[in-house]
């Protein structure tokens, strides 16, 4: 008998055929799940890159906004690891890991709005070896301000003129009607004076014999005591009439003292000690805008060559006998104070240019005490709102204090002259820069 099987071997060849197909569609479909899984994770991937991009980019303003609040000035910011490209750009670039950024600080001055404009390019790795990816964030500024000490001399206690014949006036550095080569003229003085206090104490003032061409303020309930002194406008005050002219005296006293804190962001370095002689004067120190200086003690004459000058004194400031604070024509300073007890003595602060702006002094909380016991006079800003404020030196002869103070409280011993600057209020006190706009590129 022969048997046949022709049509088995057709059966079989149909069967692998349908498996080769079912695992062909099989195969396809998991190729595109793998390939549908790649893409999603890639996705995913360059979606965590690309957030991670806007972090650093943002993290770059932040270190260009702490820059520009740290104390520095705007004319010379090529400090703390940032360099000038010219024109008014300056760089840095930080680095993340394997990230970046490159942030640029832009000041315009010669346009319409010179505030400073900040941008921050950054560059992360993108997924899996592919191309970095960069985002590029622009910020533009505005200055943070807080209005100068109206009157001149203000505090958050009482006030003391019980030195032998303490004289109040003002005077404008920046009005050539009120100042002669913006320093204080006797022959130009005005009546803008201001003795003010946040205290509603019972002789929260006392001016005894002293004379102020302005005004007094207490806090509310506040009073006033007032021995052959006068207090009034320069008409009342020339005529020595004793006493406080009507409308010349008021209990409205109402403003926000605020601590002082050092400036964010600063590398602090400790200036060389030295021998530097200068228009024939010797100095310990020789500070420029290259950096911010600290020193924890500050005895020894210091001299000041350039703009935005900051220094931190931490723990002690005793100027002796024969040492000051020398303050170039065109230089100015920040002196930031955390020595409980400063005592500014010898020859005191010689602000060669005459402006009080141009020497700041600001007290820390821990700083309770200040004495300017120079005999010398004074041009300059004083901002201590936890110091008592003592006044001495003179001897027999009278010295100008030209400028502006807020202080806890303040007792004048000496023959002081007291000269409010008015332009310190007409002229806010920039405090650094707030962001007023956020835009990617």
């Amino acid at each position: 008998m022969t048997i046949r099987h022709g049509k088995h071997h057709g059966a079989d060849g149909g069967v692998l055929l349908v498996t080769l197909l079912i695992c062909v569609i099989l195969g396809t479909l998991i190729g595109s799940y793998l390939s549908l899984i790649q893409n999603q994770h890639l996705s995913v991937a360059r979606a965590q890159a690309w957030n991670s991009a806007l972090v650093v980019a943002e993290a770059g303003i932040e270190e260009a906004m702490a820059h520009l609040n740290s104390g520095v000035t705007t004319n010379n910011l090529a400090v703390n690891s940032w360099i000038s490209l010219g024109g008014g750009i300056y760089e840095k670039t930080n680095f993340l890991g394997e990230s970046f950024s490159v942030v640029d600080i832009k000041i315009r001055p010669a346009v319409t709005n010179p505030d400073p404009v900040l941008v921050a390019t950054a560059f992360v790795p993108g997924p899996i070896s592919r191309p970095k990816l960069t985002r590029t964030v622009q910020v533009a500024t505005k200055p943070k301000t807080v209005a100068g000490v109206q009157g001149g001399m203000a505090v958050t206690t009482t006030i003391n003129l019980k030195g032998s014949g303490i004289a109040m006036d003002s005077f404008n550095s920046t009005d050539t009607n009120y100042s002669t080569g913006g320093m204080y003229d006797p022959k130009k003085a005005s009546d803008k004076a201001q003795a003010t206090t946040l205290s509603s104490a019972t002789n929260a003032i006392q001016v005894d014999n002293g004379t102020i061409k302005g005004g007094v303020h207490t806090g509310p309930g506040g009073t006033v005591s007032i021995g052959s002194g006068a207090v009034g406008d320069a008409t009342w005050v020339g005529a020595k009439k004793p006493g406080i002219q009507p409308g010349h005296v008021a209990d409205d006293a109402n403003f926000t003292v605020s601590d002082n804190n050092l400036p964010a962001g600063q590398t602090w370095m400790t200036p060389a000690p030295g021998k530097y002689k200068i228009n024939g004067v010797n100095y310990k120190y020789l500070l420029n805008n290259s950096s911010a200086w600290k020193l924890s003690a500050l005895s020894g004459s210091v001299y000041v060559s350039g703009p935005g000058v900051v220094l931190y004194v931490s723990d002690k400031l005793d100027l002796g006998s024969g040492e000051q604070i020398a303050v170039a024509p065109g230089a100015s300073v920040s002196m930031y104070v955390g020595a409980p007890t400063a005592n500014i003595g010898g020859s005191g602060v010689i602000n060669q240019g005459g402006v009080a702006k141009d020497f700041a002094y600001y007290g820390l909380p821990s700083n309770t005490m200040l004495a300017l016991s120079a005999n010398a006079a004074f041009t300059g800003y004083i901002n201590a709102p936890s110091a008592e404020f003592d006044l001495g030196g003179g001897g027999s002869d009278a010295y100008d204090f030209a400028g502006a103070c807020l202080v806890k409280s303040l007792v004048m011993n000496g023959h002081f002259n007291f000269h409010y600057d008015e332009s310190l209020a007409s002229a806010p006190v920039l405090f650094g820069y707030a962001a007023i706009s956020w835009d990617e590129l």
